[in-house]
């Protein structure tokens, strides 16, 4: 059994004594807003600190990818100074990013960095001395004696730079960088489970797709369509204009096979079922040309994001599909409910499930 080495986080700084240790917020940046969310230790275990969002105007990010930082750099200094932040954990766009699996050999922890980096240009279209990356060791690679199976995750080192400029000036210090799909998949899939999970996170213009199997992310995809899709079919249907109002409808008619609901669902069902089909095209490639004996077919698909709360959405995929599916807990990791009710709605927490996973990473090693 090969020990797992403590994963390698994008600008990881060296971490402070425990003493000074100051809690940090996970930070989502995407297209449209800006989601925050802090963990705190509390008498019953971890709950929530400050958390909230703001709205990012059209043309400052497209496609993941800042497009004016000045204009984003006043949106942090004024969540700065609303809520008092000081130290965050900041998500990466997998649109700029690279995942692939490689098999190394075993050599010392120390030396494992330097070791990936000489076969890195290998497998990811980034000269090596212009690449970040992070590196998970997963386990003894079954293929190749003395090698180690290593899932790595690449970002050239000019995007980057883009996001540590854009922390200058804010007030706010990052304490690491990592990919969306891995702080997801941290938030919805219990810690220490090594099972194989699909995981859709449907945004507003588009969703991701990613596969964690024992327990790191070894696969991500992301298609042009998301929520605002099924937005656009309610308000042309039902003539809505509230966002509120549209909210409901998804909520508590959706996928309704009700009799006064077939003219929206036959609707939606056109558009529902490309989501179906990118996840099956995914789910078949996966089994088809990923996996290796047969030992990591997915067990679950688990449905993340705004998106997500369309009523009847899971039955149709898992009727569609032939496999479960299940809406996203990212909370699951937090605390018992039992013990502590976060302050979030079910529905709105499935849009905090990026930071969620940002804000639980510290507590999450400390655990394992």
């Amino acid at each position: 059994m090969v020990e797992t080495p403590r994963k390698k986080y994008f600008a990881d700084i060296l971490p402070p004594p425990r003493f000074l240790e100051m809690p940090s917020a996970g930070l989502d940046i995407s297209d449209e807003r800006i989601r925050f969310l802090e963990i705190v230790n509390g008498k019953n275990g971890l709950v929530f600190g400050r958390y909230g969002e703001k709205n990012i105007s059209p043309g400052i990010i497209s496609m993941g990818r800042i497009k004016n930082l000045p204009e984003l750099r006043k949106i942090l200094i004024n969540l700065k100074d609303e809520h008092n932040l000081d130290f965050v954990r900041v998500s990466l766009p997998e649109e700029r990013a690279y995942l692939v699996k490689i098999d190394v050999p075993k050599v010392p922890e120390s030396e494992l960095r330097e070791s990936i980096g000489f076969q890195l240009e290998e497998h990811v279209p980034i000269p090596a001395d212009e690449a970040v990356f992070d590196y998970l060791a997963i386990k003894e690679s079954k293929t190749k004696k003395e090698f180690l199976e290593v899932a790595v995750s690449a970002i050239p080192k000019k995007e980057m730079d883009v996001y540590l400029e854009l922390f200058q000036g804010t007030g706010l210090t990052p304490l690491s960088f990592e990919i969306e799909a891995d702080a997801i998949g941290r938030a919805v899939i219990p810690a220490g489970d090594k099972g194989t999970y699909m995981v859709m996170d449907f945004g507003k213009n588009r969703s991701g797709i990613y596969i964690v199997s024992e327990g790191a992310t070894r696969f991500t995809s992301t298609i042009d369509i998301g929520s605002e899709a099924i937005t656009k079919i309610i308000k042309n249907h039902l003539g809505v204009t509230s966002a509120a109002e549209v909210e409901k409808i998804k909520n508590e008619r959706g996928l309704s096979k009700s009799k006064d609901n077939q003219e929206l669902f036959s609707a939606l069902l056109e558009t529902v079922s490309v989501f179906r089909d990118e996840i099956n095209k995914h789910y078949l490639y996966w089994h088809n040309y990923e996996q290796s004996g047969g030992d990591k077919s997915i067990q679950k698909i688990i449905l993340s994001g705004g998106g997500a709360n369309l009523l009847g959405l899971p039955e149709y995929l898992s009727a569609s599909l032939k496999v479960p599916v299940e809406i996203g807990n990212p909370w699951i990791n937090l605390n018992s409910f039992d013990r502590y009710i976060p302050p979030i709605t079910k529905n709105k927490s499935l849009g905090y499930a990026t930071v969620a996973g940002l804000a639980l990473r510290g507590y999450l090693e400390e655990r394992l």
